[in-house]
């Protein structure tokens, strides 16, 4: 009974570990960026989006969800994803005012999060979204350097900002009692 409870506690944490396990990578992401390890950032994001997935997976199978999940799996997202953007466009391969677009909409659904009870879990919309990001990522720091993959990145990347402000008009439809 007592090693079935500890299982529980430990399962209860499995999903919010992965997420903060991506938190820690964006140390060496900034690191590899910094010093041009392109293939590394390539391995990383990779880490990121698996970490990313199976937190998700198994907080649903398990019926592991928490608000702290609910807050931690989309703060992780969000940095981990940012940063190499930041890295884009610093490099001109992103437009500035797009990045200034995204950080924006991040902050307003950051506090929406705040001050709610459950944290705001993201909605099917929201991971599309961060999946389209998350290809963009990939594809741009892919070791293989072809133009097809910068010009897929850039497609990925549009798509995904579009789908951030579409979740963004959601997420203000579900709590406009808060604005």
């Amino acid at each position: 009974m007592l090693i079935r409870k500890n299982l529980q506690n430990l399962a209860l944490n499995i999903p919010n570990l992965l997420s903060i396990s991506r938190i820690f990578l964006v140390f060496p992401l900034i690191f590899f960026l910094e010093i041009n390890r392109p293939f590394y950032v390539f391995i990383l994001i990779i880490i990121g989006g698996l970490t990313d997935y199976f937190d998700g997976l198994i907080a649903r199978k398990f019926n592991l969800k928490t608000r702290l999940g609910a807050i931690l799996d989309p703060l992780s997202d969000k940095v981990f994803y940012l940063i190499p953007l930041v890295f884009l466009c610093k490099n001109n391969l992103i437009p500035f005012w797009s990045l200034t677009l995204i950080l924006f909409r991040e902050l307003i659904i950051s506090s929406l999060r705040n001050v709610t009870k459950d944290g705001l879990p993201a909605s099917q919309l929201g991971k599309f979204k961060t999946f389209f990001f998350f290809i963009s990522l990939v594809t741009f720091f892919s070791p293989f350097k072809i133009n097809l993959f910068k010009n897929l990145g850039l497609i990925f990347y549009w798509i995904g900002f579009i789908m951030t402000f579409l979740t963004l008009l959601g997420y203000l439809r579900i709590k406009k009692n808060l604005i």
